[in-house]
């Protein structure tokens, strides 16, 4: 009966094991976020992705004058987000809305706050 079991949850441990050892982890959708913070007063940033249901999620941060690419994960990306960048004193710079279907590359300028994506 035990040997059985065991037997049963091999393919179980050899799938998670092979996600695991490629980087994947569970399946899902990645989103790309090239972030540029060259905000005029230099400033670490932490950045969110706000979905249009209301749902938050962080992204990472950025140290002050630096480029970064950042990789936004989720089940299923479909819809349309708000990226927000805080800044350690509070302040909050938020990006047009963008619709993201999850695959894309998305270049956000933090300064002029420009926004774009490729597909």
């Amino acid at each position: 009966m035990r040997r059985a079991r065991f037997l049963s949850a091999l393919p179980a441990v050899a799938v998670l094991g092979a996600c695991s050892l490629f980087g994947r982890g569970v399946p899902g959708e990645t989103v790309t976020l090239e972030i540029n913070n060259n905000l005029a007063l230099p400033a670490p940033v932490t950045v969110y992705a706000y979905s249009d249901v209301g749902s938050r999620q962080l992204v990472g941060s950025l140290v002050p004058d630096k480029q970064a690419v950042l990789r936004f994960h989720s089940a299923h990306i479909t819809g349309s987000y708000r990226f927000v960048a805080v800044v350690r004193r509070g302040a909050q710079l938020v990006s047009n809305s963008v619709s993201l279907t999850g695959g894309e590359t998305v270049t956000w300028e933090l300064r002029n706050n420009v926004l774009l994506v490729a597909r």
